[in-house]
């Protein structure tokens, strides 16, 4: 196969926006197991899949890796409009994430504080005090809902151009200390803790045809090697955090049934000391250090495993993980909405097995449902909201 070959076999073009199959595909599946996880019913067959979220990396970290990476591509196609340009469009997108994420969290909010129940997600004073939130959810120190992650893409999004610009210059490595820094003073601080991830992405996603030409253009048995080195490390460790979820709770369920001999006892209690150091340095909000790099072996993993099987993925699933992918912001509300009527109507304080199944089953097939909807009257509403901006222009114009 030649260098070239090689290149063309790791990008799928789409149309005219060159959009890289790979990327909505993991993106979808990524939105699927985000509202497995949030919907929290288990076990349900699906956590299985998901890792009940309490995996090492999860899919949050590569839904926004993969929001810097496919900002960092597509503004680099944009260039020759200007920095100028380039800014305002990004801060316009971080508006539009604000003012979606803050009426998100205002609807939620106020939707269980006067259905009276406050403690749909997490606990609510009562009487509900809105004089001392409403500045914080304005200002984004409080949000509430399962969209909270809108008005953190909205920081980011704010960030984001800052970054662009330097790597734009060709200033690449002062933008990669600058991140490394900030993540360094990132105390406790989602943002800064973050921010390594999808600035990380829009870093790669600038450079990413030059790195695919750097790796295609290396031996064919160093690119083997190169792969087969970072499978083989993420499949291992990847393998040992899913067993710290299922095979370390089955021991201390059999340890709390009394069923356990005492030699696995001390199995189990090893085990579940060294997963919580493990986790002291793998820390999901403040980004620990062993997660940032798990996530580099990770995410390739998962990028090549689906680049190789993308037809048969793309059969298997009947387009519906490519849909969701190429849909995120709506999907990612809709999913919010979904989960937020569920547990506030829908879901019993105690539920069984096949409960559990059904109900987060029937969230999936709504959520595809409503989708494919969105999809087909989508044509009408870009139509109707183009008529509406040009009435509006002339009329200004009158």
């Amino acid at each position: 196969m030649s260098k070239a070959q090689a290149l063309e076999e790791d990008v799928v073009v789409l149309g005219k926006t060159r959009r890289i199959l790979a990327f909505d595909l993991i993106r979808g599946f990524f939105l699927i197991v985000i509202m497995i996880d949030h919907i929290e019913l288990y076990p349900n067959g699906f956590d299985f899949f998901t890792g009940k979220g309490r995996l090492w990396v999860s899919a949050a970290e590569g839904f926004f890796f993969l929001s810097g990476l496919l900002i960092g591509m597509m503004y680099k196609r944009r260039l020759h409009l200007g920095m100028k340009f380039i800014f305002k469009k990004m801060w316009r997108r971080a508006a539009e994430l604000y003012l979606v994420g803050t009426a998100l969290t205002l609807i939620y909010l106020s939707w269980a504080v006067f259905s009276h129940h406050p403690a749909v997600k997490g606990a609510l004073p009562t009487p509900f005090p809105w004089h001392q939130y409403l500045g914080q959810i304005f200002l984004m120190r409080f949000t509430y809902g399962w969209g909270d992650f809108l008005v953190r893409f909205a920081l980011l999004m704010l960030i984001a151009p800052f970054v662009f610009y330097l790597v734009a210059k060709g200033r690449w490595k002062l933008a990669v200390v600058g991140i490394f820094v900030a993540w360094l003073f990132r105390g406790g601080g989602f943002t800064l803790s973050w921010q390594l991830i999808f600035n990380s992405g829009i870093i790669i996603g600038f450079y990413w045809n030059s790195l695919q030409h750097w790796f295609a253009s290396l031996k064919r048995q160093r690119r083997r090697m190169i792969k087969l080195s970072v499978s083989v490390a993420a499949v291992i460790t990847f393998a040992t955090s899913y067993a710290s979820i299922f095979v370390l709770s089955l021991l201390f369920h059999l340890w709390g049934w009394g069923r356990l001999p005492v030699a696995w006892q001390h199995v189990a209690y090893d085990w579940g000391n060294w997963n919580h150091d493990v986790w002291n340095i793998a820390d999901k909000w403040t980004m620990g250090p062993l997660r940032v790099v798990l996530f580099f072996l990770w995410f390739p993993t998962l990028y090549w495993i689906v680049r190789r099987y993308e037809p048969a993925i793309g059969r298997w699933t009947r387009g519906i993980l490519e849909m969701l992918g190429r849909n995120s912001l709506f999907v990612y509300t809709i999913h919010s909405l979904i989960v937020f009527v569920l547990k506030l109507y829908i879901i019993p304080p105690k539920t069984s097995v096949m409960q559990n199944f059904f109900i987060t089953g029937l969230a999936l097939v709504l959520l595809i449902a409503v989708t494919r909807i969105y999809k087909i009257v989508q044509p009408s509403l870009q139509t109707f909201k183009l008529s509406g901006l040009r009435l509006f222009s002339s009329g200004a114009r009158g």
